[in-house]
């Protein structure tokens, strides 16, 4: 009985590696759609929203194949490709993925902007976020930028959509 328990358990725990975590996502969704407030944008702490270890945050945008994934992380995974539409957040531990979320862009309009040196690679030394809303192509969009490099996008904060303009 306990051999079947703890082989019922490894099973869950590898299947729930292997596709996006939807807790997670719903997570990051409720952090970034907070409003602004007095500074003009929202803070999220990706040490905070996250409930594992990781090293590593990578951002990767629309289709991209598993192999161009290995050569941006530098090791082989047996993860998937990311489906069109959607973007995801990888979370790399001592080598090994240890998380990550697809989202799908159209109905979470959540634009990742890179920080000078590391692009879409984010350390967990730095993995506090700025976040707001701003307008692109007519639309409303969410901004999530390492908070240290704010001031790179800050110009953003002022587009505003004209059917939700003060």
């Amino acid at each position: 009985m306990k051999k079947n328990l703890l082989l019922l358990l490894i099973v869950f725990a590898f299947a729930g590696c292997s596709k996006s975590d939807d807790e997670l996502l719903n997570k990051l969704r409720t952090e970034v759609e907070k409003e602004a407030g007095k500074t003009g944008y929202h803070t999220v702490s990706m040490e905070s929203l996250t409930d594992f270890d990781w090293d590593v945050m990578y951002f990767f945008a629309g289709e991209t194949d598993v192999k161009e994934i290995e050569g941006q992380i530098g090791f082989k995974w047996d993860g998937s490709a990311i489906p069109g539409g959607h973007n995801r957040l990888l979370f790399v531990h001592q080598n090994q993925v240890v998380n990550y979320i697809d989202y799908n862009v159209e109905e979470f309009p959540l634009r990742v902007f890179g920080c000078n040196q590391d692009r879409w690679i984010y350390p967990h030394n730095r993995s506090t976020f700025a976040t707001f809303k701003y307008c692109q192509n007519g639309e409303e969009v969410y901004a999530f930028i390492p908070e240290s490099c704010l001031e790179n996008i800050r110009e953003l904060m002022a587009l505003k959509c004209k059917e939700t303009a003060e």
